[in-house]
């Protein structure tokens, strides 16, 4: 995942939330609680959604295969919206994908989930490409069309030259290209969407065919690729702790209270905890002791 295009997809979403709680007419999204958020989440299943929104469901919500999707939303627990509202408003930071795809689908933030918008990235990056603007106007009075709008209307301008002529066919061309592209691999290699804790680092998997037991309920995420380098590492009385008097060593307890080591900052992969920076006191006491 870049992390730079995952950090614009974050702010687009901010950005986003501030105009929807100023058109939402329900008044759910000015000042949200953790419940009226859980009962939106409801409303929004209910009016049907994407499969891509149903394996966030699934995700955040932590649904066994065979349990029911719409039962687990309605006992969860409504504190685990907090951490979505303090993103939104801006208090407090996450990099926990799935909370912010669910942010995402909460305020109806388009094009989600985070492939899709570096997709559109993508694309947009592509038609950036200069072409000639054609001042004939349509029969619906419209001028001035990029290439790509006057194909997409179907439309040939009149008065158009050869060289003009070609370029609309070659950007046609392209444009279907990609897409034909794009969607065999998908087929052929479906991408790994999704991301599993595998006793000490994360896997990449595929959303579609992982089965979300409860075995793997907290530890199946919306890929980042930031993460995929996170590892569960043991250390002992002669493993280097700092370098430059800066901490390369991070701390977490598991759910059986023992002290857990890793290799890079971020969250707990079961507890979903912070991790915390080595420091001498947790060497002395429970590494040297």
């Amino acid at each position: 995942m870049n992390k730079i295009t995952f950090e614009q997809y974050k702010s687009a979403i901010k950005v986003k939330y501030e105009e929807k709680k100023i058109e939402d007419v329900s008044g759910i999204l000015l000042n949200p609680t953790p419940a009226q958020l859980r009962n939106l989440c409801l409303m929004i299943f209910d009016n049907s959604v994407s499969k891509s929104d149903e394996n966030i469901f699934k995700l955040f919500f932590n649904v066994k295969e065979e349990g029911s999707l719409r039962k687990s939303m309605e006992n969860s627990d409504i504190a685990r919206f907090r951490p979505i509202i303090s993103f939104l408003k801006g208090e407090k930071d996450s990099d926990n994908s799935t909370r912010i795809e669910l942010a995402a689908i909460l305020i109806d933030f388009n094009p989600r989930p985070y492939n899709k918008y570096l997709l559109n990235v993508k694309i947009n990056e592509i038609g950036n490409v200069e072409v000639p603007s054609l001042m004939e106007k349509d029969e619906a009075g419209d001028e001035n069309l990029p290439l790509d709008k006057w194909v997409e209307k179907g439309f040939e301008p009149k008065n158009i030259g050869r060289i003009e002529k070609r370029k609309v066919i070659i950007f046609t061309v392209f444009l279907s290209l990609f897409f034909m592209g794009y969607t065999v691999k998908n087929i052929i290699f479906p991408e790994k969407e999704c991301m599993m804790w595998d006793g000490n680092h994360y896997e990449a998997v595929d959303c579609e065919n992982k089965k979300l037991g409860p075995e793997n309920s907290t530890s199946v995420e919306v890929l980042n690729e930031d993460l995929l380098s996170l590892k569960k590492i043991e250390v002992n009385t002669n493993s280097v702790f700092f370098k430059k008097g800066k901490p390369i060593v991070w701390y977490g307890k598991s759910f059986d209270g023992n002290y857990e080591y890793f290799n890079q900052p971020g969250l707990h992969p079961e507890t979903e905890k912070t991790l915390k920076p080595i420091s001498k006191y947790i060497i002395k006491k429970y590494i040297r002791r």
